[in-house]
């Protein structure tokens, strides 16, 4: 598919790319969003496996 005007497909370019950032944002917060809770989740455990052993 070839774009005669120039504009036209230089709009076709910044809209697939700002939909690809999008996408990829998406993806990346979603898995940061499940990631980091349970990193969390883990360092609380260890320290208070710690503090019960030094107790």
């Amino acid at each position: 598919m070839l774009i005669k005007n120039n504009k036209g497909q230089t709009a076709v370019e910044y809209i697939l790319t700002t939909a690809a950032l999008f996408v990829a944002f998406a993806i990346f917060y979603k898995s940061y969003s499940w990631i980091v809770p349970r990193q969390f989740d883990n360092g609380a455990k260890v320290i208070l496996a710690v503090y019960e052993l030094e107790r």
